[in-house]
């Protein structure tokens, strides 16, 4: 007897494939699919996420009947009760197998991010498939004025290091070493602040660093969030190594932006749907406010133990002129916030942090 009522909504959500959840008997089918919709079915069961899992269910079943019918059965596709904590199979188009073993998994509006020690996988849904090629387009086509410029930002940049295509996604594989980690998640591990908030400082300013060589290529980001940046407490470096799928031109239309990163953006950008380099710096000064615990900003004045001069300068409007900003905030807004630069510890790695998951 399969265990289907000990399924969570996680794992049922994350079915893409109906082999994956169905038996390949047409009544053996039938009657889990009863089981599972008398489980999941929003009359019974007082979840938030009941109604999606329902819905899921139902399109799930629909396309086992027809895929039974047609004898298009994938006898190979893995039971979800089966997948392994830490461990994803991919079936390649060709029907080979490629396996990502991770450290955590988080999903996006695009489908999934997986995090290992080596690199991350982004999985990216069929009907995203236009976001995906503009991602790694953008990504093959980052540009350097000579070597050492390229030897510099490349520290920070994504490097694909393999890509292929499952029947329902496109998979995108980013180095990455060991010490870097996900932003979002390691304000998580701060319980939504960081500590110290001198952390903020050099996260902040190796963003602006970045933002100025964005400008430079004559690049709008539009998706610099901390589900986006990864950070090395051991380098104290930041690294923009997700969310390409929206990296635009300059002076060029706004086709598509991530749902997080909307607050952010000036209401004539969206107004207008044309780049601007006011976006990516908005963004920065909102991860700025997050790393402080207050991503509006709201109440960042009230809080007397933060540095005024960083506070203000968190809540002003961005100039648009990347370059400028970088400066006023490495000239005075650094210094006054902190003093003088100084090396400050923060003690956690992947072990540290991912513990948890």
């Amino acid at each position: 007897m399969r265990p289907l009522e000990q399924l969570t909504a996680e794992n049922i959500l994350s079915v893409k494939l109906p082999e994956s959840l169905f038996s390949r008997s047409p009544g053996e089918a039938k009657h889990e699919y009863r089981i599972l919709a008398r489980r999941w079915h929003p009359d019974h069961q007082n979840e938030p996420e009941a109604v999606r899992v329902f819905v899921h269910i139902v399109e799930l079943y629909g396309l086992a009947r027809k895929k039974l019918a047609a004898g298009d059965w994938d006898t190979s596709c893995e039971k979800i009760e089966d997948q392994k904590p830490g461990l994803h199979r991919f079936r390649l188009t060709d029907n080979s197998v490629k396996t990502c073993r991770y450290r955590a998994c988080r999903t996006f509006e695009l489908g999934k991010v997986y995090i290992s020690d080596n690199s991350i996988t982004y999985e990216i849904d069929n009907e995203f498939k236009e976001l995906f090629e503009q991602g790694r387009k953008r990504i093959r086509m980052l540009c350097f004025r000579g070597d050492a410029m390229a030897l510099e930002m490349s520290k920070y940049l994504p490097q694909i290091k393999h890509e292929f295509k499952t029947s329902t996604s496109s998979i995108l594989v980013i180095r990455k070493t060991p010490d870097q980690l996900l932003l979002r998640d390691v304000i998580k591990h701060f319980n939504g602040r960081v500590a110290p908030i001198s952390h903020t400082g050099w996260i902040l300013n190796n963003l602006l660093n970045m933002a100025c060589y964005l400008d430079w290529a004559g690049l709008s980001h539009n998706a610099i969030t901390s589900t986006t940046v990864f950070i090395s407490p051991l380098r104290h470096t930041a690294m923009l190594l997700g969310g390409w799928w929206y990296a635009t031109k300059s002076e060029q239309p706004l086709s598509f932006l991530p749902e997080e990163a909307l607050p952010s953006i000036p209401p004539d950008v969206l107004r207008n749907k044309r780049t601007d380099p006011r976006v990516d710096l908005e963004l920065i000064k909102t991860i700025g406010r997050e790393l402080l615990g207050d991503p509006s900003g709201a109440h960042l004045a009230l809080d007397k133990s933060l540095p005024p001069d960083l506070v203000h300068w968190l809540q002003l409007p961005s100039s648009g002129n990347p370059v400028e900003e970088y400066k006023t905030f490495k000239r005075d807004i650094l210094v006054g916030a902190f003093g003088s630069p100084k090396f400050v510890d923060m003690r956690l790695d992947a072990n540290e942090l991912y513990k948890e998951y």
